[in-house]
C-alpha cells in the first residue's frame, strides 16, 4: 500500500504525495479549492465542503477507486468526457447546497483497475478545471475543544476535526454493510462549523435507503431543516441509497435533536 501512494503521488501531481493519506483502509487523496469563497446565509463554507477528493483501495495493478468532483457550472460538460474518454464511470452529477454563490456542482465517479492509469485519466479532468494544485490539506486532526465539546455532547457521537478551518465531522456508518474501508461511502456525515452570532451552521447528508427516505425527510423538515437535494452517488450497490444533503443554522442543542430524531428513523451502527 505504500507502493501505491507514492504511485499516485506521482501521476497526479508531484506535490500531491503529501495529500495522500491512509483513512480507515483507504488511501485518500484530496484537492482543496481554495480559489472558491463560496456563501451561504453569510457563512463561508468550509474547505470541507469546497473539496476534490478520491480513494484508493486494492494493489497498483487491481485498485477499486471512488470519488468527487467539486466543479463550477461551466466546468461540468468538459471534466464529464475528459473522465469518460478515460474509462472512468461517472455516478453522479449534482448539487450539495442551494443558492450558494458562486453556484457547485459535484461530480461522482467510480472505476476499477491500475491505479496509476486512473490517476493519470483523473488529473487530466481535474486539469479543465481552476483548481489550484500547490496548497496542502491537513490530515484530519483532533476536534476543537470549543465547537467540538458543544456538539460532541448535545449529540452524544465523537467527531474529528478537519483542519484548517475549524469543522467538525461527525460519521454514522450503516448497519446494512459490513464494517470496513468501505465505512467511507456508506455513511452519513454531518459537518458543523461557526455561524454568526454564537449560532452553528450543520450540513452534510443522511444515507438511507429507499424505504427510510420519506421519513427521513419529514424528521428534517419537522425540525426546520432546509432540504438541499436528495440523489444517489453509486449505481450498483445492494440495497440502492440515497443521500439527503440538508442545510441549518441553529444551536447545538437545536441541531443534535434534530439530527438524533433524524438518525433514529436509519439502520446505523457505531463506530
Amino acid at each position: 500500500m505504500e507502493e501505491l501512494a507514492f504511485s499516485l503521488g506521482g501521476a497526479l501531481d508531484a506535490a500531491t504525495v503529501l495529500r495522500v493519506f491512509l483513512k480507515r483502509g483507504l488511501y485518500l487523496v484530496t484537492f482543496p479549492r481554495p480559489d472558491l469563497r463560496v456563501m451561504l446565509q453569510q457563512v463561508r463554507l468550509s474547505t470541507a465542503h469546497v473539496v476534490s477528493f478520491l480513494t484508493f483501495m486494492g494493489s497498483e495493478d487491481n485498485s477499486e477507486i471512488m470519488g468527487e468532483l467539486c466543479v463550477l457550472p461551466g466546468e461540468v460538460t468538459p471534466v464529464t468526457a475528459r473522465l469518460r474518454s478515460g474509462g472512468i464511470a461517472v455516478t453522479g452529477i449534482h448539487n450539495h447546497f442551494l443558492d450558494e454563490s458562486p453556484r457547485l456542482m459535484f461530480m461522482h465517479f467510480m472505476a476499477r483497475g491500475r491505479a496509476v492509469d486512473i490517476a493519470h485519466s483523473f488529473r487530466a479532468a481535474l486539469a479543465l478545471t481552476t483548481t489550484p494544485l500547490g496548497n496542502v490539506l491537513s490530515p484530519p486532526a483532533s476536534a476543537e475543544p470549543d465547537l467540538a465539546t458543544a456538539i460532541e455532547n448535545a449529540l452524544g457521537r465523537r467527531g474529528i476535526y478537519l483542519a484548517p478551518d475549524r469543522t467538525l465531522e461527525v460519521d454514522v456508518p450503516s448497519a446494512d454493510f459490513p464494517a470496513g474501508p468501505m465505512d467511507f461511502w456508506y455513511e452519513s456525515l454531518l459537518y458543523f462549523q461557526q455561524a454568526p452570532f454564537g449560532k452553528i451552521a450543520a450540513t452534510g447528508d443522511v444515507m438511507v435507503t429507499a424505504g427510510e427516505l420519506n421519513p427521513v425527510l419529514t424528521s428534517l423538515l419537522e425540525h426546520d431543516f432546509q432540504i438541499e437535494g436528495v440523489h444517489n452517488h453509486m449505481t450498483e450497490e445492494q440495497p440502492r441509497l440515497f443521500f439527503v444533503h440538508y442545510w441549518k443554522i441553529a444551536t447545538p442543542r437545536d441541531l443534535a435533536d434534530g439530527l438524533n430524531s433524524t438518525l433514529a428513523r436509519v439502520h446505523t451502527r457505531n463506530k
